[in-house]
């Protein structure tokens, strides 16, 4: 019998770990998810979580709606029947999908001081900013009556691994960017290392929009590629709908294409390679290149938009 899979109940039963890898959502995230959206597995065995094969398909469906920018928080409550019909609507509605301005959490007084200052220069904004913290004794007690945010900003006076610990632990579906005033050399490596991209103060509004509209990529070696800001229908979408003159949105389009296919190949070459190093790491620049592109594409429509 396929170690993986246990009959229950006339039904299999899948381990965590190989939900994991059929859907790409993390065994923390799966745990995670379980703690605060109550989407718990099928059947435990002591520490061992297992899941159904209905359950293994609704996590396909919010991972897949996940991907094209909304929130967990808005799809855990929802029938599966809910969900297909959103995925249908983002299909059938580009114009709805096309841009998904990341959902951000700040933590800090200077980061809170810059975002009001920004606002009030009326510059067009391309993050939205869903949660607000003086610091981090505010953010440890009061983040559960809050919106979960995609990304979290930490101002931190001394870089500590500490701090983004405890953030990771409140918010573990967040990705996490450290901004700090002063750090050694190692410290800053380890929390590279660890995922978490760091800025030291003082930073600019549009670094910050920058760095949370790529927050998806991390470090370049961060060991994994970038997540994908479009889908194919998205862009089948936004390419035939796109009346630019310049034709720039459809190029723009057909390169990262071509920058999907490519990393593709590579992570097909790394599973054949002596060295699989090598290609592993040439995957991961090329999804990071497709990211930068979509950022361009983004800024693009944002911009037609206003025009």
């Amino acid at each position: 019998m396929d170690t993986d899979k246990k009959p229950h109940d006339e039904e299999d039963l899948y381990r965590i770990g190989t939900v994991a890898s059929l859907t790409g959502i993390s065994v923390e995230r799966l745990r995670a998810w379980e703690r605060r959206y109550d989407l718990s597995p099928a059947h435990k065995a002591g520490k061992t979580r297992f899941y159904s094969k209905p359950q293994l398909e609704r996590l396909k469906l919010i991972k897949h709606l996940i991907d094209m920018g909304q929130p967990i928080s808005s799809l855990a409550a929802l029938s599966d029947e809910q969900l297909r019909e959103r995925i249908s609507q983002q299909v059938a509605e580009p114009t709805v999908l096309s841009i998904h301005a990341p959902r951000v959490g700040l933590v800090g007084p200077n980061l809170v001081m810059l975002e009001q200052q920004t606002q009030r220069s009326a510059q067009r904004q391309r993050i939205e900013v869903v949660s607000r913290w003086a610091n981090m004794e505010a953010f440890a007690t009061e983040v559960n009556d809050t919106d979960d945010p995609q990304i979290l900003i930490l101002q931190l006076p001394v870089l500590s691994s500490q701090p983004i610990d405890i953030a990771k632990e409140l918010l573990p579906d967040a990705k996490i960017i450290v901004i700090y005033q002063f750090a050694t050399a190692d410290t800053i490596s380890s929390i590279q290392e660890s995922g978490s991209p760091t800025l030291k103060w003082p930073v600019s509004w549009a670094e910050i929009e920058h760095h949370c509209i790529s927050a998806g990529a991390g470090p370049l070696r961060a060991g994994r590629g970038a997540p994908r800001r479009f889908s194919d229908e998205e862009l089948i979408a936004i390419a035939a709908q796109s009346n630019d003159p310049t034709h720039c949105p459809e190029y723009l389009i057909e390169a990262i294409n071509q920058l999907n296919a490519f990393a593709a190949y590579a992570e097909d070459c790394s599973r054949q390679a002596t060295v699989a190093e090598m290609y592993t790491s040439v995957q991961i620049d090329a999804t990071h290149a497709r990211a930068q592109l979509e950022m361009a594409l983004d800024s693009m429509l944002q911009g037609n938009k206003t025009a």
